[in-house]
C-alpha cells in the first residue's frame, strides 16, 4: 500500500498552477503589501476580471464590503498586521460589470520558516445560488405569514389575518361553515370569498335571508313548491336549495328561523335530500352549505331556542369575525377603501380624511362595524365639499362627544368613573377635567392645548360647539 505523502510539494506531478487552476473555488494570493501576485481561473469566472488586468494591483480592486479604508493597505488590514491568522466572513466583492457579488471568503495568512508574515492565501465561494434560495424561502414565508385580503375584504391586522386564513382552509373542502360575528363585520363578504376561491367558483351562489321571510315563505323558497300546494301556488317551483345545486348556499341569519324549519332544514344538511311543498318525491342535491348569525346559537341551544342537532351539524368549521373595535389598526385602511369607493361612485375626488376627522373615527366604538363606518363616509360625502373630510362632516353620533357615550357603552362608563373620581383626586386631573370659569383660566388651559380648540374639548370631554358657547360666555 503506498503511503502519502507528507506534503503536496512531494508530488512531482502536482505543480503550484496546476493546483490553482484546478480549485473548484476562486483563489487569489497577495504579498504583504496586499498587492495580487496569484489569480486563478475560478476568479476569473467568478468576477470577470482576467489575470493580467488584477496581477500587481492592491487587492481593494475588489472593493469588499467588509474590508476597511482601502487606502490604507496594509495598515488597516488585521491579517497582514498578524492580528489574525485565519479569517471567515461573507461578503460582496465588485465584478467586472460593477455589479456586487454575494461570497464567502476564506483568508489564511501565509508565513516562512521564521514566522515573517509574506502574504494571504484567499478562497472566494459563490454565495449567488444561496442567496437567491434565501430569497425565495423569505417569500414563500411572507406569503405564509401574511395573506393578502380576498377581493370585498380589506384589513391587515392579526385577526383579519386569521380570517382570512380560515377562508382559505374552508375553500379547499366542502365541509359547512359558520359564520359568527356582530351585524355589520362582513359576514357575507366572507361567504361570497369562500364561494369564489373553492372549487365550486363557476357555479351559483345563492344567497338566502332568513330573517326576512316568515316560517311558512322560508320552507317555500328554501324547497319549492309543486303546482295547487297553496293558494296562489299556479306553478311549480324550484326552491333555493334546488338552484344552488353544484354550488354553494350561504343562510344569512339562520339563528332567526323556528324551531320547525330547524327540523326541516337538519334533514337537507344530513341527506342532501329534500321534497318541494305539497309534494312527496325526493330531490338531491350536491350544495356547499354556509350559514351566518349574529346570534349566540350556544346560548340559544341552552335556553331551547335553537336545535343542538342543528347547531352542532352547521358547527362544522365556525369562522368568528372581528368586531371594527377589535380591529381599528385597520380602521385607515377602511377609510381610504371606501373614499376611493365612492369617489368612483360618485366621480368626486376626495383625497381622505384631516387629522381630527381621523381622531374622532379612531375614538368611536363602531357598534354597526364596518358598515356603519361605510355609512358615515356616505354620509361624509354629501357634506363635504373640500378635498378632505372634515370633523364636521361626519355624522352626529360620531363627532359629538354626548352622544358618542350614548352610543357606546364603554365610553359611558368611563364618563361615569371620571365623574365619580372624587375618592381618588389628582390635581392634574381635575385641573384638565374642569370646564374654566374664568376668561384667564380659560386661555391657560387653552394655551396647554397649543390654541386648538378641538384638542381642548377632547380633554375636558365636550363637543367643540361646547368650547365655543363656553368661550362666548366668558367674552373671549
Amino acid at each position: 500500500m503506498n503511503r502519502c505523502p507528507d506534503s503536496l510539494t512531494d508530488l512531482d506531478w502536482l505543480s503550484a498552477d496546476i493546483l490553482l487552476r484546478t480549485i473548484p473555488d476562486g483563489v487569489m494570493v497577495v504579498d504583504a503589501r496586499g498587492h495580487i501576485r496569484a489569480w486563478n481561473r475560478m476568479m476569473e469566472r467568478l468576477t470577470g476580471l482576467t489575470h493580467d488586468r488584477v496581477c500587481g494591483k492592491p487587492c481593494n480592486i475588489l472593493h469588499c464590503n467588509q474590508c476597511g479604508d482601502p487606502r490604507k493597505l496594509p495598515d488597516e488590514c488585521p491579517m497582514l498586521r498578524g492580528e489574525l491568522d485565519e479569517r471567515s466572513i461573507e461578503c460582496e466583492i465588485r465584478s467586472a460589470d460593477g455589479s456586487f457579488l454575494p461570497v464567502l471568503r476564506n483568508v489564511g495568512v501565509i508565513r516562512d520558516q521564521h514566522g515573517t508574515i509574506k502574504g494571504l492565501v484567499e478562497c472566494f465561494t459563490d454565495l449567488r445560488k444561496v442567496k437567491r434560495l434565501e430569497q425565495q424561502l423569505s417569500v414563500l414565508g411572507e406569503k405564509e405569514l401574511l395573506h393578502e385580503p380576498p377581493p370585498g375584504l380589506t384589513g391587515r391586522s392579526s385577526a383579519m389575518q386569521d380570517v382570512y386564513r380560515s377562508i382559505h382552509l374552508a375553500a379547499a373542502s366542502d365541509a359547512t361553515v359558520l359564520l359568527h360575528g356582530e351585524t355589520g363585520t362582513g359576514k357575507e363578504r366572507v361567504a361570497e370569498a369562500i364561494h369564489h376561491a373553492s372549487a365550486r367558483r363557476d357555479q351559483p351562489l345563492v344567497r338566502v335571508n332568513c330573517s326576512a321571510l316568515s316560517e311558512t315563505l322560508l320552507e317555500s323558497e328554501l324547497f319549492g313548491h309543486v303546482k295547487g300546494a297553496f293558494t296562489g301556488a299556479v306553478q311549480d317551483k324550484p326552491g333555493r336549495f334546488e338552484l344552488a345545486n353544484g354550488g354553494t348556499i350561504f343562510l344569512d341569519e339562520i339563528g332567526d328561523i323556528s324551531l320547525l324549519s330547524q327540523l326541516k332544514l337538519l334533514r337537507v344538511l344530513q341527506e342532501r335530500t329534500f321534497e318541494r311543498v305539497g309534494d312527496s318525491k325526493p330531490h338531491h342535491v350536491d350544495i356547499r352549505v354556509i350559514c351566518a348569525t349574529h346570534r349566540d346559537l350556544h346560548q340559544m341551544v341552552l335556553d331551547g331556542q335553537f336545535r343542538e342537532d342543528l347547531y352542532y351539524r352547521i358547527r362544522v368549521f365556525p369562522i368568528l369575525l372581528p368586531s371594527l373595535r377589535e380591529r381599528k389598526g385597520d380602521l385607515p385602511l377602511l377609510v381610504t377603501h371606501f373614499i376611493e369607493h365612492f369617489n368612483r361612485i360618485t366621480g368626486r375626488t376626495i383625497a381622505g380624511v384631516d387629522n381630527e376627522a381621523l381622531h374622532c373615527l379612531m375614538d368611536y366604538c363602531w357598534p354597526g362595524n364596518v358598515r356603519e363606518l361605510e355609512n358615515a363616509i356616505e354620509h361624509a360625502f354629501v357634506t363635504c365639499r373640500d378635498k378632505l373630510i372634515g370633523l364636521f362632516d361626519l355624522p352626529m353620533e360620531l363627532r359629538m362627544v354626548e352622544l358618542r357615550h350614548a352610543y357606546c357603552p364603554d365610553k359611558q362608563r368611563l364618563a361615569k368613573t371620571t365623574n365619580n373620581a372624587a375618592d381618588h383626586p389628582r390635581l392634574d386631573d381635575a385641573k384638565s377635567n374642569a370646564m374654566p370659569d374664568s376668561p384667564e383660566a380659560f386661555k391657560a388651559l387653552l394655551a396647554e392645548c397649543g390654541g386648538n380648540r378641538s384638542k381642548l374639548a377632547r380633554r375636558l370631554g365636550v363637543d367643540r360647539t361646547t368650547i365655543w358657547r363656553r368661550m362666548k360666555q366668558l367674552g373671549l
